[in-house]
């Protein structure tokens, strides 16, 4: 059985922790970490609260970095309200919240600014296969799960998707052209600066007409533009607007077409490759 990177005695008290919020408070915490409950799951617990919160648990693998990383959003968001409490009365939740940090540092944790962190998961990532395949279909598959969430009401839900797809998609295909860079990095715009140049997409190179240059830096502010609706308006982080599903929509084409075009220069350089080695 795989380690778990945070403890159930640590995952039960903030359970407990989150008992004092209401139903709609848990959900956003939740919510800040692209996770959502498991509908089908009979927690053993009483309350509905604490009943809540395990349905959230049991959509996540305590032993998966990217899930993990998820809950620490999450603990995070909730650290960052007790201290807000904590500055009004100082004899209320600082003691709760020192608890909670104690627990997290007996599994390795260090709150630093606002952020946990830890040795043991950046030891533990390796190269699994990713969230996507490089095939059209794939794309189209995780493209429509976006849409499937547009149409239920979902558009915060969306456009973390979307974001989601054009991380990881970047990120195979700089695994695929053996590009170093941060398997940590979260950023888009900093790994399409990596993407650009195994692929030849630098909007900069002189070999490129100045039509195609033009549309390589739209391509650029594109992905700026879903790095910024993502980091305000979707379950990425705390939001700070609701997005309307139109603009959900924009993002999720938006996703579908960069992956697209990027799937395609990937294969037109590989055969290039091909055709100087034959």
């Amino acid at each position: 059985m795989s380690k778990e990177f945070i403890s159930k005695a640590t995952r039960n008290e903030f359970r407990e922790v989150l008992t004092g919020y209401v139903l709609r408070e848990i959900d956003m915490f939740f919510e800040a970490g692209g996770i959502t409950p498991r509908r089908d799951y009979d927690p053993q617990v009483g309350g509905q609260r604490r009943s809540l919160v395990e349905c959230y648990y049991a959509n996540l693998d305590f032993s998966s970095v990217a899930d993990v990383k998820k809950l620490l959003t999450v603990y995070e968001e909730v650290i960052e309200n007790l201290q807000q409490v904590a500055e009004r009365n100082p004899d209320g939740q600082s003691v709760t919240m020192n608890a909670l940090l104690r627990r997290m540092e007996r599994d390795g944790f260090r709150y630093q600014d606002g952020r946990f962190v830890a040795e043991v998961l950046k030891a533990s990532i390796v190269h699994a296969p990713s969230l996507v395949q490089l095939t059209e279909e794939s794309i189209q598959e995780h493209v429509e799960k976006a849409r499937q969430k547009v149409a239920n009401g979902d558009s915060a839900g969306a456009i973390a998707n979307a974001y989601t797809l054009v991380e990881e998609f970047m990120k195979q295909l700089l695994r695929k052209t053996n590009t170093a860079f941060n398997e940590n990095e979260g950023d888009i715009r900093t790994l399409y600066r990596a993407v650009c140049t195994p692929l030849h997409l630098d909007p900069k190179g002189e070999s490129l007409e100045n039509y195609l240059k033009a549309i390589l830096e739209g391509l650029q502010r594109q992905i700026a533009g879903l790095f910024e609706v993502a980091n305000k308006a979707s379950d990425r982080h705390a939001r700070r607007y609701n997005p309307a599903p139109h603009h959900a929509r924009l993002a999720v084409n938006a996703a579908f077409t960069l992956c697209e075009f990027l799937l395609e220069s990937f294969e037109y350089q590989q055969k290039k490759t091909e055709r100087r080695a034959s």
